[in-house]
Order: C-alpha cells, then structure tokens, then sequence
C-alpha cells in the first residue's frame, strides 16, 4: 500500500515539475490557498469557541460570525 502511495506521489511530482512555471505557481496557489483559508477559518472559530468557554464576564457578546452573531444586531435586534 505505501509503495503503491510513494509511486504516485513520485508521478505526481513529476508531472508537476515538468510544467511551466507559470502554471506551477497557478496550480500551487489554487490548492493551496483554499487549503489555508480553511485552516485559517477553523483556528480562529475553535479560538473563539475557547476564548467564549473561559471568559469571566457573563454578558459577554458572542464570537463575530457566530450562528446567532450574523443574523441579529449587537443586543439580539434584528438587523
């Protein structure tokens, strides 16, 4: 199973390589910046999340972008 996963990866990496640079590049950043954005998204709400778990104040407002924070207002109004 791990030959067959090295092989591919070998044939990926080649036909990669032998591309012109300025597809690389369009290739590279096509997958990789989705692949950041969504890594990005998932911190920042699970610092959130944590951040709202031990906070000491009890009228704390929700997280920006939260389930209920882009529906309603600051105090709960409809926008």
């Amino acid at each position: 199973m791990l030959e067959s996963l090295v092989e591919w990866y070998d044939g990926v990496e080649l036909w990669l390589v032998q591309l012109v640079y300025p597809l690389q590049v369009a290739l590279v950043l096509a997958v990789l910046v989705p692949l950041c954005w969504g890594v990005a998204r998932v911190v920042d709400r699970a610092v959130d999340g944590i951040g709202a778990k031990f906070t000491r104040a009890n009228d704390a407002e929700p997280p920006v972008g939260g389930s209920d924070g882009e529906k309603t207002g600051r105090r709960g109004r409809t926008a």
